[in-house]
């Protein structure tokens, strides 16, 4: 029995076997096509790249342990409100607010402490309860009014400047703070500075919530079709309040490690972050899972991003390279995003 004939004239199996993308035996005896491992690798390594490229035109000042650690240090804080803004983005929904409310989170607990002289672990704890009521909120304005999750947040984050504003009055608490909020962002583990502790605990918390509970799918779930989520009966008003309410918890811890770091609150120092924290969630989802949002290519990210500012800086690059380089990386992460989960369907 003769096999049936492709119209260019080889037989069917032939021209599949043309088709088939390349793959990549991988640990295990499993298999998956080479442009996705690239794909998914193509993050780490330019971070690898950029590490090599600028130990060797710097080596006295960028391949030493004390950068390392700085370059560690100063992201961690961008970290932990990275990987918060991963949960509303996961159900398919934008926070415009985490910045603001991590300002609000550093300026209570400095200002409580230092103006109110209430103790360290109640002040954390209203301030941190405060930042997750205002995530609360948006999402009750979002799952149950409706309302646009962009007008509510950037609304939200005007209210919130407004709210520092009155509370401050366009001061910085520097005086009365008590050095044990300080020893909490100065401090050493096993020589690693306490903030990037901190955030390594959270990536692996979330990351656990999400990779490997029913939670996390469910929240993946809504955000690749909510309508689909529901009829499979997943509870897509009560998770995506969830997902905000979570976003202010964790804008909350960032603005607490953030007083403690600086020992001072300064009502300025949250919007700024608002667009280095969508660069690094866009420019994550594409390494590790392309295409989807997640802890561990956040990471990457947020690393990769201050890799590249900081090995400019050493090389005297002028003080305006790091804010064009941050919102070119959001740019193309956006659009390689897109690009990949259009060729996902």
């Amino acid at each position: 029995m003769t096999s049936p004939l492709s119209p260019a004239g080889g037989t069917a199996a032939s021209q599949d076997s043309h088709r088939r993308p390349r793959s990549l035996r991988l640990p295990g005896g499993s298999s998956e096509p080479l442009s996705e491992f690239l794909t998914r690798v193509t993050l780490p390594l330019l971070l690898v790249l950029l590490v090599v490229l600028f130990s060797l035109l710097r080596p006295d000042t960028f391949a030493t342990w004390s950068n390392a650690r700085t370059v560690l240090d100063l992201q961690a804080v961008l970290t932990i409100l990275a990987i918060g803004l991963l949960l509303p983005l996961i159900v398919g929904e934008l926070d415009l607010s985490v910045a603001a409310n991590l300002g609000l989170g550093l300026i209570l607990v400095t200002g409580l402490t230092s103006k109110q002289h209430l103790a360290l672990p109640l002040a954390a704890l209203l301030a941190v309860l405060a930042c997750t009521l205002v995530g609360a909120v948006n999402g009750l304005l979002i799952t149950r009014l409706g309302i646009n999750s962009f007008i509510t947040t950037i609304g939200m984050s005007t209210v919130l400047t407004g709210v520092l504003g009155a509370y401050t009055n366009g001061n910085v608490f520097y005086e009365g703070i008590p050095s044990s909020l300080t020893a909490l962002g100065q401090g050493d583990l096993l020589g690693l500075p306490l903030p990037v502790v901190y955030a390594a605990g959270i990536g692996v918390v979330v990351w656990y919530l999400l990779q490997c509970t029913p939670l996390g799918r469910y929240l993946y779930a809504i955000g690749g079709s909510p309508d689909a989520a529901r009829l499979s009966g997943v509870p897509v008003r009560r998770l995506t309040l969830l997902a905000f309410t979570g976003a202010g918890l964790l804008a909350g811890v960032a603005g607490l490690v953030q007083a403690a770091v600086l020992g001072s609150g300064n009502p300025t120092v949250g919007p700024p972050l608002l667009l280095p924290a969508y660069a690094a969630v866009f420019l994550g989802a594409t390494a590790i899972q392309p295409g989807l949002f997640n802890v561990w290519g956040t990471v990457i990210a947020v690393i990769t991003l201050q890799v590249g500012t900081t090995g400019l800086s050493l090389l005297s690059a002028p003080f305006w390279i790091e804010p064009i380089f941050n919102g070119a990386a959001l740019v193309l992460a956006v659009a390689a995003t897109r690009l990949l989960r259009r060729g996902a369907r």
